[in-house]
């Protein structure tokens, strides 16, 4: 079976045209920046996990401009796209094995991706590691379990006709089991939104 790095690979090379980033420019991270931005300082170093061509790390250092900026993901080509933006920091990593040492940032960001991640709870656990004591956990999510079929419908075509099907992808985690994972893994939750069928969390490691 073909791994989702190699799907991802596949569209590297058009991942930054309007057919992808539409609904990132317009909803996500617009959403996303807008749910974080009180929580974030100037000096802070912030990582984002399956940051793919690292387009809102660019965003929002732009807006911070003494941010540390880092980003991973399992792409190589993704990350080979990404690394053109030198003020930023890219590796080729598994969001299970985060190449940093412990307490090392004051942020991670997880964007439309966390359901794609086949140990979910590996994955908050090494974000507990890497942050900082009170450090934050933002985790953006498509809200499946509420869409209209007719919606869900139309998202299958679509990611099929684009590069995968949206049953390839590991299953998406309700609420109380997202929770769970957290506070498993010395995370509080401080904020959810729900805005658009999207999901916005902010844990913070206690």
């Amino acid at each position: 079976m073909i791994t989702t790095a190699k799907k991802f690979d596949k569209v590297s090379g058009i991942y930054n045209t309007l057919i992808f980033q539409f609904i990132y420019f317009y909803i996500i991270h617009p959403l996303s920046f807008w749910f974080i931005k009180k929580n974030i300082k100037e000096n802070y170093k912030i990582l984002d996990i399956a940051c793919g061509t690292g387009i809102f790390l660019k965003k929002i250092q732009n807006k911070y401009k003494n941010l540390q900026c880092f980003g991973i993901d399992n792409s190589e080509k993704m990350i080979g796209v990404a690394k053109k933006n030198e003020n930023i920091q890219f590796l080729v990593a598994e969001a299970d094995k985060i190449p940093f040492q412990n307490n090392s940032f004051d942020f991670v960001t997880i964007i439309d991706a966390f359901y794609y991640f086949p140990d979910k709870n590996k994955a908050i656990q090494e974000c507990s590691r890497v942050l900082k004591q009170n450090g934050y956990l933002f985790i953006h999510s498509p809200a499946i379990d509420i869409f209209p079929n007719f919606l869900i419908y139309q998202i299958k075509l679509i990611s099929k006709f684009l590069f995968f099907d949206l049953e390839d992808c590991s299953s998406f985690l309700k609420i109380k089991e997202l929770k769970k994972i957290a506070e498993i893994n010395h995370f509080k939750e401080i904020r959810r939104k729900n805005i658009l069928l999207n999901r916005l969390f902010l844990f913070q490691k206690i």
